[in-house]
């Protein structure tokens, strides 16, 4: 009984990881592959890529960012917002306010920056940093490390489809067997059935000789 729950148990985890390698990974490529901008229901996944908010921040580490209220910054959150202007244009930044100006425009700055950004409008911002993720932080310094990917990510990620193959094979066959052992019992049994004698039997050679010999006597009488 234990060895059934704890294989129950073993099965479940092993689910369970999977899906959350395979959930980890899709999160980091799309962010990868977005650029910093895919948003849902008002969050969104980022990472960082310089070192701009050290030793906050590391670069590869992701966070969420939830929108945010113009009414609702301050001076001290960490805002994600796209850049507009100079070296910023196109780009995803995360950099922390240090003041709100009288024309409601926001100064941000990365913490190890020693320059301010230029000013930026809500209209810029994306969302203020509610959360690190440490765990996808983990997948994205990984996938930056060609070899630790390949070692700690790939590796075992491809040892682990092999396993679920060569069990779903195998219960395949053992499937199969139990089928092959039924049909034999099946074609055993049949064969241990008495067979049913017929209901008449044919008349023999002899039988019709010995008719025929009784008819001849008969008509020598007559």
């Amino acid at each position: 009984m234990l060895k059934k729950i704890l294989k129950l148990l073993f099965k479940i985890l092993k689910v369970l990881s999977t899906a959350f390698v395979i959930v980890a990974l899709i999160v980091v490529i799309i962010q990868k592959v977005t650029n910093n901008k895919l948003r849902l229901f008002g969050y969104g996944v980022y990472t960082v890529i310089s070192e701009s908010m050290l030793p906050e921040y590391e670069v590869g580490d992701m966070f969420l960012a939830k929108e945010i209220e113009e009414k609702d910054i301050h001076e001290g959150d960490d805002l994600v917002y796209i850049g507009e202007v100079d070296s910023y244009k196109d780009k995803v930044v995360t950099h922390r306010v240090i003041r709100i100006e009288s024309d409601k425009s926001i100064v941000t700055k990365g913490i190890n920056n020693d320059l301010e950004d230029p000013p930026i409008k809500y209209k810029q911002v994306y969302g203020k940093v509610s959360a690190r993720l440490i765990v996808l932080s983990l997948f994205s310094k990984l996938m930056n490390n060609n070899i630790l990917f390949y070692i700690i990510i790939f590796v075992p990620f491809t040892i682990l489809i092999f396993l679920d193959t060569r069990d779903l094979f195998g219960e395949k066959k053992k499937e199969s067997d139990v089928v092959d052992v039924s049909s034999l019992v099946e074609i055993a049994d049949a064969g241990q059935q008495p067979l049913e004698a017929p209901l008449t039997a044919p008349p023999t050679k002899e039988v019709n000789e010995n008719k025929e010999v009784k008819e001849e006597i008969k008509e020598n009488k007559e």
